[in-house]
């Protein structure tokens, strides 16, 4: 499979996800192509907003300044919740909240990095 098979495959499951969840949610039509900075994935419910830029990699770590400063933008304008969510190669979706990679000030994501699930993300997650 191919780089872009990979990455859009990894988009349309953040957005069944969200949908599995009762949330509204889209693939941003051209992200990654237009000049503007547009999120891969825009998920909505209760007026909540999330927008998402989803990556996937083989590598145990991604540096990803250019789309965190676009997603930043994006962010300024709708004051959303933003994320970035990684595939690290064989293991599950992982969620890094934008702002808390803003005030660390660190651009490259490591597969060691505190992470966040979808259930987390979404205030889902059940106590055991």
């Amino acid at each position: 499979m191919n780089r872009y098979a990979k990455g859009a495959n990894f988009e349309r499951k953040v957005v069944s996800d969200f949908w599995a969840h009762g949330w509204a949610a889209m693939r941003a039509a051209g992200s990654g192509t237009v000049s503007f900075p547009v999120p891969d994935v825009i998920g909505v419910k209760d007026r909540r907003l999330i927008v998402v830029e989803c990556k996937t990699t083989s590598k145990d770590r991604l540096s990803l300044k250019k789309n965190i400063t676009e997603l930043k933008k994006f962010l300024d304008i709708c004051k959303g919740e933003a994320y970035i969510a990684i595939k690290f190669y064989k293991k599950e979706p992982r969620f890094y909240d934008l702002e808390k990679i803003l005030t660390q000030g660190n651009y490259t994501i490591t597969e060691a990095d505190p992470f966040i699930t979808f259930e987390t993300l979404l205030a889902e997650q059940r106590i055991l």
